[in-house]
């Protein structure tokens, strides 16, 4: 059975058994799989509420700030999306994915299966994330940027500490399969992460990083060339 909020506003459709908790906003032709989750409050929003007497659904609905999810949106069956969440238009998200409160996803974007925005995370329009990223707090993913599997950033310089820093990507960039991300860095507009790199600094815009640590070893035109002398093999 479906458990929708009086207050939620919902134009969409459902595959299967959901929870859509507190003001949150489903688009029109939005489409959600089963066992999705819309407006799941943040934890100090729960510690706020009096659960002396027991859980309930309908509590955790009067607590909940609601989430907004565009028109055309698909969300994959075992998605949760948290409480002052907000998902942009045509917005495509796989199976079991977590994205947190403060997160800001914009249109086009397609988050692959498993994958975690833990936090608040800015992710721009027309990104594609594949399976298993995780994306902490802080992170800014710009318009237009690849982001491969198994990619990890990070938002703590010495763990654990007090201070975080999030990683920026900027319009257009690629991060390979399996690479790190160290807090702080900038992966300039335009530049590529090769697969299975770490990178502790900067990249430079239209640079192409590689190994461990990773270092400037092209551009991203001799990377273009390249790839399309592949593509035409």
């Amino acid at each position: 059975m479906n458990f929708v909020s009086s207050r939620a506003k919902v134009k969409g459709f459902f595959e299967g058994e959901n929870v859509v908790l507190g003001p949150s906003m489903i688009g029109l032709g939005s489409v959600l799989g089963r066992n999705v989750i819309v407006g799941y409050p943040q934890r100090k929003t729960i510690q706020a509420f009096d659960f002396s007497k027991g859980f309930s659904i309908t509590k955790f609905d009067r607590v909940s700030r609601g989430a907004k999810i565009g028109r055309g949106c698909i969300i994959r069956s075992g998605t949760v999306v948290y409480e002052n969440v907000s998902i942009g238009n045509w917005v495509e998200t796989g199976h079991n994915v977590l994205i947190r409160e403060g997160t800001v996803v914009g249109d086009r974007t397609h988050i692959g299966s498993a994958t975690q925005l833990d936090g608040a995370v800015r992710v721009g329009r027309n990104v594609s994330i594949q399976s298993n990223v995780y994306l902490p707090h802080l992170t800014v993913v710009g318009d237009d940027v690849f982001l491969a599997p198994n990619v990890v950033f990070t938002n703590d310089p010495y763990p654990v500490c007090k201070r975080l820093v999030g990683v920026v990507v900027e319009r257009g960039a690629v991060v390979g399969a399996n690479s790190c991300i160290i807090a702080g860095a900038k992966i300039g507009k335009g530049a590529v992460v090769t697969a299975g790199a770490v990178v502790t600094k900067d990249v430079p815009s239209n640079a192409v990083a590689m190994g461990v640590p990773a270092k400037v070893y092209t551009t991203r035109d001799e990377y273009e060339k390249k790839k399309t002398k592949w593509e035409h093999k």
